[in-house]
């Protein structure tokens, strides 16, 4: 009985024609962070309270519409 490898293992790939970071610049777009002090998440009821808040509140807001340009 043939032993596969661990998963892990990456040696079975060709990494010849590989390049570093090329999807890089996409994640970065689609990352948004927000970091909260530990006294306000406290205050408003934890991070899923948070959440729910700014859930609400996005859901409250109407999205803004960009003005034309005078021709």
């Amino acid at each position: 009985m043939a032993r596969s490898k661990v998963e892990t293992d990456l040696s079975r790939y060709d990494w010849s024609r590989a390049s570093r970071g090329k999807y890089v610049e996409k994640a970065r777009r689609s990352l948004e962070i927000l970091v909260v002090d530990k006294k306000t998440v406290a205050a408003l009821g934890g991070p899923d309270a948070i959440l729910r808040i700014l859930r609400a509140l996005a859901g409250s807001i109407e999205p803004r519409r960009r003005k034309r340009r005078a021709a």
